[in-house]
Order: C-alpha cells, then structure tokens, then sequence
C-alpha cells in the first residue's frame, strides 16, 4: 500500500486537483490577510483561488492524522451528557424553567410601550372585530349556539397569552377545527337520540309506567355543548401530551401538499355544510362517507323548497363583503392599515333589519335565537364519553397542531423570532383542557385572523389580551343584542373567509411542476377528503405520503460519477457531458441509505450501472459470476462505446456514499456480498464519503474483519488517485 501511497500522491501532483486554496507557507497573519482577500474579492463576484497543498490518503491515515474522540457519540456519553446539561439545580435554572413554562415572562418585561402598545392595542380592536362574527358563525359549523362562540373567542385566548411562543397568531374559532367538532358532535348526539329512542319504545311495549323508576334507568342523552366540551377536553390532553413528551416532530410527517390538499378538501365540506343556512333548502342531514355527494344530490332533489327571501339576504350578504373587502379596503389598506370591518357592520345590520321587519316571525328565518348574557359558572364535562370521542379526538388533536404550527412557523420566519413547537403543543393543550369546563369547543389558529394580526402592526400577544378585555364587554353586556340576527347572515361570513383557504388551490400545479409523486400526494388526499370524509381522507393522506418516502428511499437515484476536468469535483455523466470517467474505474453514487428494504435494488444497480465496460474497438463480452462461482452473468450491451479507455476491463469500482446516512445489517451484509462478488472477478471496491454513523454501523457489524479498512476514503479524489495507481501497477 505504500507504494500505491506513493503513486497516488505523484497521481495527486500531476492531476493538480487539490488546489482550492492557498495556506502553504504563509505565517498566521498572512493567513488572516489570504482569506480576508479571499471573502472581499468572493463578496465582489470576483473569481478567487485558494490552494490546499496535502498527501492523498485514506480513511486510516485520516485517523490517525485526526483521531476520533472515544466514546463521544455512544448512547452512555449522551445520557450522561443530558443529565448534566438539564438537571442542574439553580437560581438561573429555576428562572429558565419558569420563562420555558411561560414564555409571556421572557418577553413582557423587555416589551416596549411607547413603540409597540398602541398598534398592538388597533390590532386587539381589529381581532375583536372579526373574532365576533366568526364566533358567532364558527359556532353553527360546531353544532352549538352562537354564544359559544364567542366563549371559544375568550378563554382559550387568554391561556394562549401566557403560554404560548408566537407574536402573531390568533387563537379562537376556526372553520376546520369548528366543522370537525361539529361533524362528531352530529354523531354522537344522533347515536345517543337513538339509543334512548330505542330503550323507550322498548319500556312502552312492556307497558311499563311512566312513572316507573325504569325510566330513570334510560341512556342518557347530552346537550351537543356537553359533547363539544368532553371533545374539547380530550383534544388539549393529547395536544399537552405531545408537548410535555417532546412530540412536536410528529406533525413534520404531514407533509406541505398533504396539509394543502386537506385544507381545500375541507373548504368544499365547509361550502357542502352552508347550503342548507344560505339557501333555507330542506336537504338532509349525512355524515360518514360521501357525505358531501349525498348533500348534494339531497339539495337538488329537494331544491323547489328554497326559501328565496333567505337566499335574496344571503347573495346580498355576500355582494356587500365582497365589495368591502375586495374592492374598498384593497385600496384603503394602502394608506391605511385599518380595515373597514365589514363583518362586524354586516352582523350589526343583518341584526337590526332581522328585529325590525321581524323575519323569524313573519318569514320563518333562522334566527341566531336565544343568547344569555354574563359568563357561566364552570362545569365539569362529561367523562363517561371518552370512549367514544377518543379517535376523533386523536384526528382533531393533530390536525390542529399542523394547522396553527404552520402558521406559527411561518410568521416567526417573517419576523425573524424563534418558536418553540412543543411549548406551543402544551399551550393549545392547556389552554383546551381549561377552556372545557367553561362551554367551548375545540379551538386553532385562524388564517384570517392570523394574517389581520399581521397586517395590522401587532407586535405581541399583548394585541390578544386587548382582544380578550373587550370581548369580555361583549359578553358581559351586548350578547342578546345578536338574538334578531339571522343564521344565513354567518353563513355568509363562514364562506366569505373560505377565500384565504382557497389559496391552497394553487399548490397543486407548484406541486406538479416540482414533482409527480408530491401531485399524487396532492390529488389521492384531496380526493380522499371529499369522496370520504376528513377522517379518512387525513388518514390516507397521511399513509399515502410515507408510502411516497417509502418508495423515494426504496427506489432513489443512482448514477455514475465522472471528473470535471483539472478539478477535484465528480458529478453525473449522464447530466454533465463535459465531464470524463477514469480509464478502468467506475464511481458509482446512491442516494439513499441501504437498508433491507433497498439492498437489492443497491445491488441490480451497481451491476446495471458498470456491466457497460467496453473494449476500445469491439462490444465487450465480459463474464461475471458470484462469490460462489454460480450462475455466470454474460453482460453484452454496446449502448455505450466508450473508444478512448486506455484500459480494456475494469479494475477498480469506487462507491460514493455521502447521501448513505444509515446501514442496517442487511445492507452491511449486501455490500459484503457484492465486493466479494466482483472479487471473484478481480475487480476491487473502494468506499468513499462514508458517513461517520455509516462507519460506526460497519464497525460494529465486523466488516472490517473481512474488508481492509485501507479500501475506505475521506473523498472520491483520493479514491480516484489509488484506483489510477492500481490500474498503472496492473
């Protein structure tokens, strides 16, 4: 090996491809003014050169120039390395764990009134403005009254300012969480009416009593608040569990188009859930699979019974926020950045036209109806229904964390602040289990409302406790004003905010123009979303994108590597045809780690991609055969005629393996098989870029007990370099 040391390191002289940088021979302050020169003229776009003047070597030389630390990445260092950086016992440590517990404590006190108190307190009054329109129609998706609404709108909110890590996002009523509760409360309360309908008939054919104490034996049957309540409950204890775990990296298996996809499936469910409000339509109620089909197909049937008064206030409804929003406060937002809160006076209007031209009495208009003022007493929700809400609650726990952690990251990526996602987690958690025993449903991040924040010059969540304060007037006082109001009024609201969600539209053709198999995540999610149910179209959507990792890790990209002329730099033969391959050696690159489910696909494709060595003038026959002398292989293919080799056969394979992370033991395994095959054949492999997890995996397997590790190099242009030495010697 020495004299193949030496041999490459001539090879290394003559190719002249270390030369990056220039530090041989120069004194430490010299050094400092190279590469100042070096960053100034780089800076400029001015074309630089360093030169890094040093022996090739291999991976053993490479250790003993510099040895790795022992013991530092092993699972006891770790332990032991944790235990003493997060179980210390100190004032500065108790004030840490306090600011991590509640993050309001790390930014209140640093937090500036004269700059930032009073967009913060424009930007309460904004929120509020929207926060009680959407209440208010959030609620009719969630199957509840309107004025638990408005209670989602409060405490869920005022948890969420102390404990929560974002300056921006708005907590409250969504219209995806609200559809979500809305569809299991419609569930349950339906189930239970029947069972109770059942039990009932049965005492009555027994000709039991109604004054019978068996009747007070009878399933009970629970408000749809009470159903809300128990589903708000066991979604904020699995969000708090997420957190307290650490469990924030769980939403990162949604990926962006599945996320996107779900999102504009659910805004036809929500547009599906509005016709009946809007149009006054008689049309019957489905739930489960093809709900939105059915829906459909019930209106039409049923679409003489129209009431056309409800459907005239519904497109006036419509015209005037579309007007407003669209048109007016398009160009009044760019002097301004006060909105006209056109939600705010179309309730106010659609309320006082609904009083006095008395609509519900003379018309038969759904009304908003009785709405109490003050705050309720707390009330324990009722656990006997954990049972049956706690698949629902899974599904909705984490399509709420995904929806408002987008949102967080996005705008603390805006604003350059740092989040963190699972105090975020416990945060919405917290703030759902308290929020249950005070009459809400389950809350999330708003998009709309979220980017009103924004857009308005909030700076902290100082603009939510400005929310929360009035809000608080709002329900302590103005409540029964908003009796009169009629429910095709929200409706409109509810479809008017769906713009923001219509947005999502658009990923699909970045996602097909990017790659065909994140658009088929797009299109089976979407699809899944719309024909089934959110349920079932989230958990496919989800399946469906680890099959898509699955199969990308399974089948990844593999190609041949070639020399950039003067360079130390391979890349591609196939995209980069100014590069050359080495005369009598293959560089082989796979692009994923080799594990048992890719380890035959790792081995067809070395074969696939080296059996095309050629003879200078002729197609070349060349015989292989497996380490056990079986089943010869005669490779014949003259697609590539490659007359410039001055070497007939191959001599030396070199595999690149900076993308291989990981190596199970059947991948280990695998790449034993397949040196030894092709050393049967007298064509030696070389390991090159071997990733240091990938050599601690070979370590410990016991490859090296039957590979020397004088075939693994720290680059392929060392690899390069004794591979030509071998070939010369040969």
């Amino acid at each position: 090996m020495a004299d193949k040391l030496s041999a490459a390191n001539h090879d290394a002289k003559e190719y002249g491809t270390f030369s990056n940088a220039q530090e041989t021979c120069v004194e430490n302050n010299e050094k400092q003014q190279v590469l100042e020169s070096y960053l100034y003229r780089g800076s400029r776009g001015i074309p630089c050169r360093f030169e890094v003047d040093r022996d090739a070597m291999t991976q053993v030389l490479l250790d003993n120039i510099s040895p790795p630390l022992e013991g530092a990445g092993s699972f006891p260092q770790k332990v032991q390395t944790a235990f003493k950086n997060n179980f210390q016992v100190s004032c500065s440590c108790i004030s840490n764990t306090l600011k991590t517990a509640f993050p309001i404590l790390r930014w209140l006190p640093d937090y500036s009134i004269k700059n930032d108190l009073f967009l913060d307190i424009l930007t309460g009054i904004t929120l509020l403005i929207l926060h009680v329109p959407q209440g208010m129609a959030y609620a009719q998706l969630a199957s509840v009254s309107p004025i638990y609404g408005l209670y989602t709108s409060f405490y869920p909110v005022l948890i969420y300012i102390f404990l929560g890590t974002s300056k921006h996002v708005s907590i409250g009523t969504f219209a995806i969480s609200s559809l979500l509760a809305g569809t299991e409360v419609d569930f349950i309360s339906q189930q239970e009416n029947i069972t109770h309908k059942i039990a009932q008939d049965h005492l009555i054919a027994m000709n039991v009593s109604f004054n019978s104490t068996l009747y007070a034996d009878l399933p009970a049957v629970h408000d749809n608040i009470q159903i809300a309540m128990i589903l708000t409950f066991m979604v904020g204890t699995l969000q708090t569990i997420m957190g307290l775990c650490r469990m924030g990296y769980l939403t990162s298996f949604m990926s962006d188009e599945m996320i996107s996809a779900f999102i504009t499936g659910t805004v036809i469910h929500i547009l599906t859930s509005q016709l009946k409000p809007l149009t006054g339509a008689t049309i019957m109620k489905h739930s489960g699979p093809f709900n939105v089909i059915l829906t459909w197909i019930s209106f039409f049937q049923n679409i003489e019974t129209v009431n056309y008064l409800v459907l005239l206030i519904s497109t006036l409804s419509l015209l005037f926020l579309v007007v407003v929003k669209e048109l007016i406060n398009g160009l009044l937002l760019k002097k301004t950045k006060i909105p006209i809160p056109a939600e705010l006076i179309l309730v106010v209007a659609g309320t006082l036209v609904s009083k006095y031209m008395f609509l519900h009495d003379n018309y038969h208009i759904d009304v908003v109806g009785l709405t109490p003022t003050g705050l309720k007493a707390p009330e324990i929700p009722p656990f006997e229904l954990v049972p049956k809400v706690l698949t629902s609650s899974m599904i909705l726990s984490i399509i709420c964390a995904a929806t408002t952690l987008s949102m967080v990251l996005i705008y603390a990526k805006k604003h350059e602040y740092e989040v963190d996602t699972n105090q975020e987690l416990v945060a919405y958690g917290v703030g759902g289990i308290f929020s249950s025993f005070f009459f809400c449903f389950p809350s999330c991040g708003s998009l709309s409302r979220t980017a009103m924040q924004d857009s308005s010059g909030g700076k902290s969540q100082i603009s939510s406790l400005v929310s929360c304060a009035l809000m608080l007037v709002v329900l302590l006082v103005l409540g029964p004003q908003f009796e009169p109001l009629p429910s095709c009024v929200l409706s409109t609201v509810i479809v008017m905010s769906l713009k923001s969600m219509l947005t999502y539209f658009g990923d699909l053709k970045r996602a097909w123009l990017a790659s065909k198999l994140d658009a088929s995540v797009w299109v089976v999610t979407f699809f899944s979303v719309i024909i089934l149910d959110m349920d079932y179209g989230l958990i496919i959507g989800i399946l469906f994108s680890l099959i898509t990792v699955l199969f990308r890790s399974q089948y990844p990209e593999t190609c041949l590597l070639g020399n950039v002329p003067g360079t130390e730099i391979y890349r591609c033969i196939e995209k980069y045809p100014n590069v050359t391959e080495i005369p009598g050696v293959k560089i082989f690159h796979f692009g994923a780690s080799i594990y048992f489910g890719n380890r035959e696909y790792f081995r067809s494709q070395v074969f696939h991609h080296v059996s095309f060595q050629q003879s200078p003038c002729t197609t070349a026959q060349i015989k292989y055969q497996n380490a056990q002398g079986e089943k010869s292989k005669i490779v014949e293919n003259d697609d590539q005629l490659l007359t410039n080799y001055k070497y007939d056969f191959l001599k030396v394979i070199i595999l690149e393996l900076s993308a291989v992370g990981y190596m199970d033991s059947g991948g280990v395994s695998m790449l034993l098989q397949v040196m030894r095959e092709f050393a049967v054949n007298k064509i030696v492999i070389y390991l090159a870029c071997v990733q240091e997890p990938v050599l601690e995996s070979l370590e410990s397997q016991g490859f090296f007990n039957s590979v020397s590790k004088e075939f693994l190099f720290p680059t392929v242009h060392d690899a390069v370099l004794y591979a030509h030495s071998e070939c010369v010697d040969s």
